[in-house]
Parts: structure tokens; C-alpha cells; sequence
């Protein structure tokens, strides 16, 4: 009889823990994947900045750049100088922003090691919480308790 208490009683804790480790997962599940979209946004944003400063740069372009009505660089000149082209950028593209990206992609993977931590401890738990539940049906049925 003993032995059936400790074992139901390691039983519940497991499932304890499992009801806990589950609240956590869903808590970093969620914060990655909010983050995660984030990210991607910010990953569009970055395309376009890129396009708008390889355009700036390409030489062989066949109309004016320009920043409202103003001729930012006029067409068939010389490729721009990195600032220049980085301004263009901006302009094109400017919800994009390259600190607030870098620091994205650090939570991205913290989240996800978060994430990834707390699924691995459930699949360990699960599988002791099975051999708990066969051990202290097997502690059980020895004491003849579910014979009853």
C-alpha cells in the first residue's frame, strides 16, 4: 500500500509539473510567434530598402530618382555614394530599421531556445509520467487494491 502512495504520489507531481512546464511553452510559443511576424515585416522592409539602394546604385537606370517633386538622383548618372543610396533607402523603405531588426532577430532566438527547452522537458515528462502511470497501476494491482 505503501508503495501505491509514493507512486501516485510521484504521479501527481509529474502531472503537476506538466500542467506547469505546458503554461510556460504556450507562454514562449506565443511570444516567439508574435515576434517571429514582426520580424518577417521588418524582413519585407529590409528587401525593399535593399532594392531602393541597389537602384540607387545601378548606374544603367532609365528614370530620376525622386523624393516628391525634387530629382533625388537623376537618371543615367553615376552610381551614388553609400550614403546617398542608404538615404534613398529610407526614403523607400522607411518603417524599416536596422537596430530594431538586429534586436528581433536576438529575441527570435531566444524565444525559440525558450520554446524549444520547454517542449523537450514536456516530451521527458510525458514519457515519466507514463512510466509512473504503469508503475503505480502495477503497485495497485500487487496490493489487490483494483482487484476490489
Amino acid at each position: 500500500m505503501a508503495n501505491t502512495a509514493a507512486s501516485l504520489d510521484y504521479l501527481l507531481d509529474l502531472n503537476a509539473s506538466i500542467s506547469y512546464y505546458t503554461q510556460q511553452q504556450i507562454f514562449w510559443s506565443r511570444k516567439y510567434e508574435a515576434n517571429h511576424e514582426i520580424l518577417a515585416q521588418q524582413e519585407k522592409y529590409f528587401a525593399a530598402y535593399e532594392k531602393a539602394v541597389d537602384n540607387a546604385n545601378d548606374e544603367s537606370r532609365s528614370s530620376d530618382l525622386k523624393m516628391g517633386n525634387t530629382v533625388f538622383i537623376a537618371k543615367n548618372t553615376a552610381a551614388a555614394t553609400q550614403e546617398i543610396a542608404e538615404q534613398w533607402g529610407h526614403y523607400k523603405a522607411p518603417k524599416y530599421d536596422e537596430d530594431y531588426s538586429e534586436e528581433l532577430a536576438e529575441l527570435d532566438v531566444e524565444y525559440d531556445t525558450m520554446k524549444t527547452t520547454y517542449d523537450t522537458m514536456l516530451e521527458e515528462f510525458r514519457a515519466q509520467q507514463e512510466a509512473a502511470k504503469n508503475m503505480t497501476s502495477q503497485n495497485a494491482q500487487d496490493t489487490g487494491l483494483l482487484n476490489q
